[in-house]
């Protein structure tokens, strides 16, 4: 099996907002403005990696903090990634440059992702705190196995009940060109990009967009936005999946001038443009249903998402053996959905893939709420997995973490390593499960829920090699 792991630089972002690579998640501006929790103040690095993935049995870790403001001291703690409580804490040792070297051993340490977290005095009277996720010998992570056995029955009768419905693809508005610099100021107005961030990529200088929609599951029309390069075709096809929430899409203007017919969809059965959109019941925790599993939310969106792909062939300048998915957040848990649905997919770009690994981000819950300190040697207790409720048998069908035993294609993922709301240990556990036998993981060392232009470049050249 090819598994590789890779180092991406040039981090930019914007703040709070679920924005990641060869995904447009947002219809509104672009903002240069890093995502919490990156302190710019504060700047982690080690001597023996730059990507804070280290080798399993390492004895212990040294880690340095740069501080950008004046500094008297700092104290630091050690959690389990995203545990707010603590099982080590500890006085940083301050160096004359404003450079703190922190120590700990880790031979007692499971496998796994850590947070070290850190608060800096600086005399103001206020603590400087930010945060390095670092992982060990993460290959060996303890990952609980939540796959049901009538799994793949489950989804074959769904997607069998969804092919039933006839396609109905529609043009819903007239095309529209952009060229250039039109292109760039779409991205900067309405795409949440900056302007031509990867000009060596860039094939065709004019493309053309417009609305389309086909039926969904139920007949419910979907609709999306697809930008395709002006000329005959045929063209290798993009499906870009969104990031959560209730929004309007953007063109995926960037993605045609790159040489694909692209589609970005809208799947929540809502229109792409409107002014307001509604939140609907079901979609978010405190109003989801689970009983019966096929009730859920997330089987429409699914589906949804997997009819894109029979609407992306049936088009006349389609390339069917060049076919890709990408997305970031909730995208790129999308992404590995769909790839493990339907075998057409060729390669996929999951970044920041969100939701993944249900057992271990409820555990993490339960000890947050709680208030509990856990020690390395209680660490993922086994009961704390036990299917004890409806909500935990049921998102055990929606978990991407078991979707990734079906996906086969080539895959180029990546994971913010401070990132809150798609957590390392998550992304990690859907990166170990794939099947895929060419696979590689771009860890993101101080970047959260974020956007990285080089991971783009680099994956615009990946995706190049592979579909040639």
């Amino acid at each position: 099996m090819k598994k590789s792991y890779a180092t991406a630089c040039c981090l930019l972002g914007l703040l709070g907002v679920p924005v990641s690579s060869m995904n447009l998640n947002l219809a509104r501006p672009w903002s240069s403005q890093s995502s919490k929790p990156h302190n710019p103040n504060l700047a982690f690095y080690s001597k023996s990696s730059d990507s804070l993935l280290f080798e399993a049995g390492t004895q212990e870790l040294t880690l340095y903090c740069r501080s950008a403001l004046r500094s008297i001291d700092m104290v630091w703690s050690l959690h389990f990634n995203q545990v707010k409580q603590p099982f080590l804490t500890g006085m940083a040792t301050a160096l004359p440059n404003n450079l703190f070297k922190i120590r700990f051993k880790t031979d007692d340490l499971p496998a796994g992702f850590y947070d070290l977290r850190v608060e800096l005095d600086s005399g103001t009277g206020k603590k400087e705190k930010g945060v390095c996720t670092f992982g060990l010998g993460v290959e060996g992570m303890q990952i609980h196995d939540s796959r049901p056995s009538d799994f793949k029955t489950f989804w074959n009768s769904q997607l069998a009940s969804s092919a039933k419905v006839p396609l109905d693809p529609r043009i819903e508005s007239e095309s529209k060109l952009f060229s250039g610099k039109e292109i760039d100021q779409y991205n900067l107005d309405s795409a949440c990009l900056p302007g031509n961030y990867d000009p060596e990529g860039c094939r065709f200088e004019t493309v053309e967009s417009y609305k389309i929609s086909y039926a969904g599951p139920r007949g419910e029309r979907v609709y999306g936005w697809l930008a395709k390069p002006v000329g005959p075709g045929p063209f290798p096809l993009m499906l870009v999946l969104p990031g959560a929430g209730f929004a309007p899409r953007p063109r995926p203007l960037e993605h045609a001038r790159h040489g694909y017919l692209a589609l970005d969809i809208q799947i929540h059965g809502q229109d792409v443009d409107l002014e307001d959109y509604e939140r609907i019941a079901g979609y978010y925790r405190d109003t989801a249903v689970y009983e019966p599993v096929e009730a859920n939310y997330f089987r429409d969106v699914y589906l949804r998402a997997q009819r894109a792909i029979d609407y992306l062939l049936q088009l006349p300048e389609a390339q069917p053996d060049k076919l890709v998915a990408v997305g970031g957040s909730q995208g790129g848990r999308l992404a590995v959905v769909v790839a493990g649905l339907d075998p057409r997919v060729q390669a996929i770009v999951p970044c920041i893939t969100n939701s993944g690994n249900d057992p271990h981000l409820e555990w993490v819950r339960h000890l947050n709420e709680a208030k509990i300190h856990p020690s390395p040697t209680s660490h993922m207790d086994q009961t704390a997995f036990s299917e004890s409720s409806d909500r935990d048998h049921c998102i055990a069908y929606y978990d991407p973490m078991n979707f990734a035993p079906d996906v086969h294609c080539p895959v180029y993922m990546n994971a913010g390593l401070i990132d809150p709301i798609s957590p390392a240990f998550s992304t990690w556990a859907v990166f170990q499960q794939l099947e895929s036998e060419d696979k590689t993981f771009v860890p993101l060392p101080g970047l959260g829920h974020d956007w990285s232009a080089e991971f783009d470049r680099q994956a615009w050249r990946w995706l190049e090699a592979k579909l040639q």
